[in-house]
């Protein structure tokens, strides 16, 4: 008996290689200034799942491929992400209408943008993050969730909760169905590239803004440490050279990230990869630990250069000399670093604005190792709901796409946090904290300037 053809799709669209569907919590950002182009993590997931399950599995991403045409009795599933979610569904309507049986895959968590889905697309149901463990299921109609979302249970709310398993005995993402060679990451250019989770999940209380937790749920859940040295042994075999991890932090866990560094040590794969953490969960011997098994470097998430910033708003509660002392321990070890910035939280004026800037000049930041997005209030998150009792929100969520000024707050207009970009985008010109003498000077003045400027003052 033939095995059912299901087809994975990452559509194309109109934002081009500047949409990445795998920030941003899964929901994706659009940013003109990223050079990046991830392959379809997600989707390689449900792809091993379900081959293993005895589906014939396709994995299509129609930015690196030629967009496919699914025919009449084909299984579709295809990636539908925040910014893009209208584009995507218009596509899947397309695959329904020849005849293909479609179900969307997303983070979105919003009851009318679910019922949007459901009517645009065309499409028999959504899976959410939750449901790749069992989706082999829940395409045969075998189980009812978690994490299926149908035109019958599309309004009830208690569908927004997470409901995941641990991931433990997920088969690994099924790698060989995309042509890595497609695909780049800036910090390990010349590399064959792909990415890879060895856990899920973030705690904190910077969920207060993050999207994060939406996608992926309030507790760290992860892959066993023989599991994730699988995947190095399966990569080099396929002659991919370096890893994206996409941990919200990857060293959470202290001594399993030791435990980890020395399993990637045996395998001897040679593989260089990066991740993302917070600068509390770092420490000198994890960033030794780190580099010696392969790690090039390390982004996090400081948000603001500003002290009342960190006390009040940004909800990390960084000292900025940890800051600072982070920074001289990761060069000390040959660790690149990346900031993660945002602008416009609660709170946030251009003074405070004017301090993150001058931090990363103090801070030496070439223009390579940060990046200021603007705050988005994403539907889920507590920021949305406090901006939209405030009445901040200017633009519809499918324009949120995490480096467009969608919201003001009690300080800042739209237009200010416009200018505050245009400044950014002036400190990437003269390289940062790397810029000529002369350049910096004049930065500094531009800076105090815009300050100064009516309402720009701090009471």
């Amino acid at each position: 008996m033939r095995s059912q053809r299901v087809i994975l799709i990452s559509p194309k669209t109109s934002f081009g290689r500047n949409l990445q569907r795998t920030y941003a919590g899964g929901l994706g950002t659009v940013n003109a200034d990223e050079h990046s182009l991830l392959p379809p993590l997600d989707l390689l997931r449900l792809a091993g799942v379900l081959r293993e399950d005895g589906f014939d599995v396709v994995v299509v991403d129609e930015e690196v491929a030629s967009p496919t045409e699914p025919g009449s009795g084909d299984l579709v599933i295809c990636h539908v992400s925040l910014a893009s979610m209208r584009e995507d569904a218009r596509r899947m309507g397309q695959f329904a209408e020849a005849g293909a049986r479609c179900f969307a895959y997303t983070s979105i968590r919003r009851l009318d943008h679910w019922q949007e889905i459901l009517d645009l697309g065309q499409c028999v149901g959504l899976l959410l993050p939750e449901a790749v463990p069992v989706v082999g299921r829940l395409l045969r109609g075998d189980a009812q969730g978690p994490g299926l979302v149908t035109s019958e249970n599309a309004g009830k709310e208690m569908l927004l909760a997470h409901d995941f398993g641990e991931p433990a005995d997920e088969p690994l993402p099924a790698r060989d169905l995309v042509d890595h060679a497609k695909y780049g990451f800036p910090a390990l250019s010349g590399h064959r590239i792909t990415t890879m989770n060895a856990s899920f999940g973030c705690p904190y209380p910077c969920a207060f803004y993050c999207p994060y937790p939406l996608g992926e749920g309030k507790k760290v859940r992860t892959y066993p440490v023989a599991r994730v040295a699988a995947e190095f042994e399966q990569c080099a075999a396929l002659g991919i050279t370096g890893v994206i991890f996409r941990d919200p932090i990857f060293t959470f866990h202290r001594q399993r990230t030791l435990d980890l560094c020395e399993a990637i040590k045996r395998t001897g794969t040679g593989i260089k990869w990066w991740c993302e953490t917070r600068i509390d969960r770092l420490d000198e011997e994890l960033i030794q630990a780190m580099v010696a098994a392969g790690c090039v470097g390390v982004e996090v998430g400081v948000e603001s250069g500003d002290t009342r910033m960190q006390t009040e708003a940004v909800r990390k509660r960084l000292r900025l000399d940890t800051v600072r002392s982070f920074v001289d321990t990761a060069r000390r070890h040959d660790m690149n670093i990346f900031f993660l910035l945002m602008l416009g939280l609660p709170g946030e004026d251009r003074l405070s604005i004017t301090n993150t800037l001058r931090f990363v000049m103090s801070l030496g930041l070439r223009s390579a190792e940060f990046d200021v997005s603007v705050i988005t209030p994403y539907p889920g998150t507590a920021l949305h709901d406090l901006a939209l009792r405030n009445n901040w929100i200017s633009e519809e969520e499918t324009s949120f796409t995490n480096y467009d000024a969608v919201m003001r707050n009690e300080n800042l207009s739209e237009q200010d946090l416009t200018e505050a970009q245009q400044l950014v985008a002036e400190l990437h010109r003269i390289d940062g904290g790397q810029a000529p003498e002369a350049l910096r000077t004049e930065f500094e003045a531009q800076l105090t300037r815009w300050a100064d400027a009516a309402g720009g003052v701090r009471a």
